[in-house]
């Protein structure tokens, strides 16, 4: 996370997560038109706005009717203000909020209403349609919608349904290996992954498959109880940690195989730490001393204007050669926005929000690059022990948490939000178990141990599909991962993996997990992610997207992706992280209806029916240079759920 934006979590009224996440998708704020009898038939538009909704007219923008309303989960509270209607203003109304197409469409169904003449409107109502106020933006539901038909490079799924109509499906298990899932959501909590064989909660491993009670997954970071670290290291530091003291003083010539690898892999580690600790080490010592850190800052403030200031002129303050005075400037400097005003204001809220600030501003020297901070202590495992399997904890305990499992929640939406249950959002598949495996920490990296240990779960409990939105750079007990990712191919289970963000060529990275083994084979059962926009233009590819005509097998829609976050909330997200669920969820859908078709076989359909857009684009990156976007993934098309379906009905007759 960018620490720039980070900082505005200082700024009054900003939730934590910086998402606009909310309970059920919001109102306020958004237009809706649709055809009413007001007697006659005329279209109507609803416009909601802080806490009142006004109803007007296409003929006549006066309003018809003025409502207070509030929303609370799905109930619509209503009561008039002013209007034409003869319903009185003491009378409140209450409405169920019915969603359709992921937010893009809604009816009313009256709950309470004793005013006829308003309940005669808004019941015969068919459906409201949202009308988009920013033409910029998408409609929330654009990743199912059709390039042809919409002009939205979409991936067709609409029409996929159309064609499975009528067809019979099988439940598909997905393992969704990542930050962990709030499976308690209210579009998540029907289509939660249940183990028949084991009885909750009775300290008893009843299947006996050495996770004692994972009724709905597994969390391979987490304590007995389910208290679970949020930030681990990066794996430079997480290496030099656990080889300093093996390949310190080793002599190369010495080491087996395998020993060679983990030693140059070492060598990497070390450089890199050493380089990023030393640029920290200020920054520690800046919060070490907090009533230090508060004289420095008002040393600052005393040299500067009470007037809004910019990062610039934080950093021309001179200290001089004071180390730590200076790293307390370039800390001040790092965070402040000009939104914040005067730099006294800045300082006001940054000492109201000291723990937060504290926590986000010295998390590099505080835990990425110290090698005091050891969050594996509480899970028990040994980390240097990459056999190791039967740790960590069947629960994950989010209490007020607003980083545990907020992304595996919104990768698990996409894949398989309850759909048409008229609340938030539609997954992609429609009859799916999702399995919550937890490998991945909010910040940092993961650890090889858990991937592959997080495979093997998965596929030992029966998923056919899984998805991994995560990659790293160092890999040190990569034969451990090899071998989960070669014991899901012998099992016909299907990995679907992200990308990467970072704009660059997938071909000529470093990038872990890999499809390629280390004796230089390549999994079959294997999907790579890039990550696409909206627009069929050339503005397809998103930006940050990692490309690859060797390494990426296909875009998918992963830019501004409606989906589910904990708590019941909703947020848009953008990343190959989004990319892959996509796909892993039309792998799912054609694993469902198609069980027959082999995890090869629905790989090899999801890349041939993908759709070729005859495009010349902008390659991702920092680059302006122009490429065919077929030369940026080895299918070089888009997913295309309508095509994949064809296809597979083509093969299983």
């Amino acid at each position: 996370m960018h620490l720039r934006n980070v900082a505005l979590l200082l700024l009054p009224g900003l939730i934590v997560l910086t998402l606009n996440a909310q309970a059920q998708l919001p109102l306020r704020g958004s237009v809706w038109s649709g055809t009413v009898r007001m007697p006659r038939e005329v279209h109507a538009q609803l416009a909601f706005r802080l806490d009142t909704l006004v109803v007007t007219t296409e003929s006549n923008s006066a309003p018809v009717e003025t409502l207070l309303y509030e929303l609370t989960g799905d109930t619509l509270r209503l009561q008039k203000l002013n209007g034409q209607s003869s319903c009185g203003i003491t009378e409140t109304a209450l409405y169920q909020l019915i969603y359709r197409n992921n937010g893009e469409l809604f009816s009313l169904a009256p709950i309470r209403d004793n005013c006829s003449e308003r309940r005669r409107i808004l019941e015969q109502v068919a459906q409201f349609t949202r009308k988009r106020t920013n033409p910029n933006q998408p409609p929330r539901n654009w990743p199912y919608l059709d390039p042809q038909r919409d002009s939205i490079a979409g991936i067709s799924l609409y029409q996929a349904y159309d064609l499975l109509k009528g067809r019979p499906s099988v439940p598909v298990i997905v393992g969704i290996m990542d930050s962990g899932v709030d499976l308690t959501h209210e579009d998540l909590r029907d289509v939660a992954w249940v183990n028949p064989r084991e009885i909750a909660d009775n300290d008893t491993d009843d299947d006996k498959n050495g996770y004692t009670d994972d009724v709905n997954g597994w969390n391979f970071m987490g304590a007995k109880d389910g208290t679970t670290y949020q930030t681990d290291q990066p794996e430079a530091t997480q290496v030099y940690i656990l080889f300093r003291d093996t390949f310190e003083k080793a002599d190369p010539e010495k080491l087996r195989p395998v020993e060679k690898r983990q030693y140059n892999t070492y060598q990497l580690a070390k450089k890199q730490f050493l380089q990023r600790y030393r640029a920290v080490l200020p920054r520690q010592l800046a919060f070490a001393d907090t009533a230090q850190f508060w004289k420095v800052a008002y040393q600052i403030r005393s040299q500067l204007p009470d007037s809004v200031t910019t990062p610039t002129a934080i950093r021309r303050i001179n200290f001089g050669t004071d180390s730590v005075a200076n790293a307390v400037r370039t800390i001040l400097a790092d965070a402040y926005i000009p939104q914040y005003g005067s730099f006294r204001t800045y300082l006001s809220l940054v000492r109201q929000n000291w723990p937060r600030f504290r926590q986000i501003m010295g998390s590099e020297a505080d835990i990425a690059y110290n090698l005091s901070y050891n969050p594996r202590a509480a899970v028990g495992d040994d980390p240097t022990n990459p056999n190791e399997r039967y740790y960590g904890s069947p629960r994950m305990l989010i209490g007020q948490s607003q980083e545990l499992a907020l992304h595996g929640s919104h990768v698990a939406g996409i894949i398989g939000a309850t759909r048409n249950n008229g609340r938030g959002i539609d997954g992609v598949a429609d009859h799916v178990r999702i399995m919550p495996v937890s490998v991945v920490p909010s910040g940092g990296d993961e650890r090889d141990k858990d991937v592959a240990n997080g495979i093997r779960y998965a596929v030992e409990n029966g998923a056919k599909v899984i998805n991994m939105s995560f990659g790293k750079r160092l890999s040190p007990f990569k034969e451990q991962v090899d071998a989960a990712i070669r014991f899901a191919e012998e099992h016909d289970v299907l990995i679907v993996h992200a990308a990467g963000n970072n704009g660059e060529n997938y071909d000529s990275i470093p990038a872990y997990p890999s499809a390629r083994y280390e004796n230089g084979q390549v999994a079959q059962n294997v999907l790579v992610v890039g990550n696409s926009t909206w627009r069929l233009s050339e503005d397809l590819p998103s930006r940050s997207s990692n490309y690859g005509r060797q390494t990426v097998d296909l875009f998918a829609p992963g830019t501004a992706i409606l989906s589910t976050l904990p708590r019941n909330q909703y947020a848009s997200l953008s990343g190959t992280s989004m990319a892959s669920p996509m796909t892993a969820g039309v792998a799912a859908l054609l694993r469902s209806y198609f069980p027959k078709l082999t995890a090869v076989q629905v790989k090899e359909i999801l890349m041939k029916s993908s759709y070729q857009p005859a495009l010349t684009v902008r390659k991702p990156g920092r680059s302006a240079q122009k490429v065919p976007f077929s030369e940026l993934s080895r299918s070089g098309g888009l997913l295309n759920a309508r095509d994949a379906v064809k296809m597979a009905m083509d093969l299983v007759k």
